[in-house]
């Protein structure tokens, strides 16, 4: 009996350090992924404005979620929970979406956002719910900041782009209404003769 303790004693002795290597690891691989997670969530909240979804921090963090939220491999069989699936398919529909084209008039446009505003919120609303969070779907829509100083700088800079690219490509000119000549005693003798 005395040998038996002993031998448990020497293999727990030797085997506990690598078991507690071993699920540190675990424990660290769930931290990150879940950090991961967390920050493509926190970018998409912080530009969830209609105006800043065309940054480049926001198109950055959706072209993340298939890599985060894929779920784990473990001898190459995926191993997704049900929330990260709920998340990947929002995502796909969502995409899906982006890659229509939005109809140039107005009433058009306008479906095109709503649908585009619904499958967004539906994609924050999930991913929230993967995480942990406990955001509803009104607070996700609607508890935007926007000051509308941004709105108007956004719409400016929109025009003076395209303005110059006008320009530049030929499709435009640059107008020049000439007001006034300096007053310039050469100028008015050559004018008189």
């Amino acid at each position: 009996m005395n040998w038996a303790l002993a031998i448990a004693t020497i293999f727990a002795t030797l085997i506990s350090p690598l078991l507690a290597v071993r699920v540190q690891k675990i424990i660290e691989k769930s931290s990150e992924k879940r950090n991961i997670k967390i920050n493509i969530f926190t970018e998409l909240m912080a530009t969830r404005s209609a105006e800043a979804r065309l940054s480049n921090e926001h198109v950055r963090a959706l072209n993340m979620i298939d890599l985060a939220f894929y779920g784990d491999i473990k001898r190459s069989i995926n191993k997704r929970k049900k929330s990260e699936k709920k998340v990947l398919d929002a995502w796909r529909e969502y995409f899906t979406h982006l890659c229509t084209h939005c109809p140039e008039n107005e009433s058009g446009s306008a479906i095109w956002n709503q649908n585009s505003d619904r499958l967004f919120v539906s994609l924050l609303s999930v991913m929230a719910e993967d995480i942990g969070y406990e955001f509803d779907r009104v607070h996700l829509q609607n508890a935007i900041y926007r000051p509308i100083a941004h709105g108007q700088m956004n719409l400016d800079n929109q025009k003076i782009r395209k303005g110059l690219a006008s320009i530049f490509s030929g499709e435009s000119a640059l107008k020049m209404d000439v007001v006034s000549f300096p007053d310039a005693p050469d100028i008015h003798k050559s004018q008189e003769n």
